[in-house]
């Protein structure tokens, strides 16, 4: 493996500021590339393909945001930090939630921008690392996923639209990854877009797919002019030389019956069909799983080897598993990050699943519903992260484990929303 320094390029109006930081990261052995503006940073970025960008918010002809998002929806790899010396609360947590991995405030010292640029590398080599667990096949011996395993390796040579049901939480993302790697564009990018990110024109979709995997998740959920464009792409025979892959969560058919999906772009994608199995369906592979997730866990998240008895991977067989291999993940996590002895057993985990139980149907869990969706969604941020201190007894670095965030930007996401973990 090469351990030449990742290409980083620096985009800020100000050319002091721009050579400075340009200076000081070639003292420290990184290539650097430079952009004055968002036009230049734009060629730039599509020419040379950063693996790191330093992008200020403010400049003249486009914000920060703006690049931040086009550059995320090129390229979801791409590990993206924002700079501003007017930057606001508010500012930070949009960067945070377009996908930016820090947020630095100007003026920079030389240990900050180090330090951010050393965060920002450790973040992407462990997104590496969960792209190379996606790359795996998937786990368990059952004869359904036997199935799924033969029947990916048999469809892997063709460039078929492929279509993945499956409940939430049972691997369709990561399913995804692995046709990406057995398939004929294995070599391009996997890249993934939803029906709030998908792209508004031809072009711009013709261009992300060329050559690479478009992964449409949550695809019965498109607009009905995504649909439309989607589908004119198809019969068209012009969205080529790419592998597409679909995921929903239940069978079209249900949303062309309720009016909510079009007939002809379903023709176009039930070419191939895979069909995920619900955990409580192959409860079988839970013990290799089991494994799977803590051996997993205590590599990449550093958490502590702790033992699942017998017993104890009884007791996650006989459980119902509403929300599939991912609830079985966050449980096991949460085991290994809040359990305080060796081995975990049978009441570990009935406390543990316990904590999983769904509210009922008229705990709305004081989420005020008649607000704008942004206020909706810090309302319940706010619910979610307290609920974790209180998991952990208040501890940020556990808490962020099991969110599964930086404790940097757990930390920032804190004192955006008013939340002292001190008092928790």
């Amino acid at each position: 493996m090469s351990n030449e320094k990742p290409l980083i390029l620096v985009v800020d109006d100000e050319p002091d500021i721009r050579e400075l930081i340009k200076d000081i990261l070639e003292d420290e052995a990184y290539r650097v590339i430079t952009a004055s503006n968002g036009e230049e940073a734009r060629l730039v970025f599509t020419q040379k393909q950063p693996q790191l960008v330093l992008l200020d918010i403010w400049m003249p002809d486009v914000d920060g945001i703006t690049l931040l998002k086009e550059f995320k929806q090129q390229n979801t790899g791409v590990t993206i930090v924002m700079m501003s010396g007017h930057g606001t609360i508010e500012t930070a947590v949009e960067a945070t939630r377009s996908g930016a991995s820090d947020f630095i405030e100007k003026p920079l010292s030389m240990a900050k921008l180090l330090r951010a640029v050393e965060l920002a590398i450790e973040n992407r080599a462990k997104q590496a690392a969960q792209r190379h667990e996606f790359a795996l096949e998937p786990v368990g011996k059952s004869a359904k996923m036997t199935q799924l395993r033969e029947q990916a390796e048999r469809i892997a040579g063709h460039e078929m639209p492929i279509l993945l049901i499956g409940e939430g939480g049972t691997g369709k993302h990561c399913f995804a990854y692995y046709l990406h790697r057995l398939g004929l564009y294995n070599n391009g990018k996997f890249i993934e877009v939803s029906p709030e990110s998908f792209p508004p024109d031809s072009h711009k979709l013709i261009s992300l797919a060329k050559n690479n995997t478009l992964y449409i998740n949550d695809v019965a959920l498109l607009s009905d002019e995504a649909q439309a464009l989607l589908q004119h792409l198809l019969e068209s025979g012009r969205l080529k030389e790419c592998q597409l892959i679909c995921a929903t969560q239940l069978g079209l058919d249900k949303f062309i019956a309720r009016g909510d999906f079009s007939e002809g772009l379903f023709y176009q994608l039930n070419t191939i069909t895979l069909q995920l199995p619900a955990l409580r369906d192959h409860v079988e592979d839970i013990p290799e799983l089991v494994h799977f997730f803590v051996d997993q866990q205590t590599t990449q998240a550093d958490l502590p080897y702790r033992r699942f008895t017998v017993a104890a991977q009884n007791r996650l067989r006989n459980y119902a598993w509403p929300g599939n291999v991912l609830e079985l993940k966050n449980v096991i996590q949460r085991l290994l990050v809040l359990g305080d002895s060796d081995d975990i057993d049978v009441d570990d985990v009935e406390t543990a699943l316990q904590s999983e139980q769904p509210p009922q149907a008229d705990d709305v869990t004081g989420i005020n519903f008649d607000q704008p969706l942004r206020e909706a969604r810090e309302q319940f941020e706010r619910i979610y992260l307290l609920q974790k201190l209180q998991e952990t007894d208040g501890n940020v670095g556990k808490a962020a484990k099991l969110a599964g965030m930086e404790r940097t930007h757990l930390y920032r996401k804190l004192r955006a929303l008013g939340i002292d973990s001190k008092q928790v």
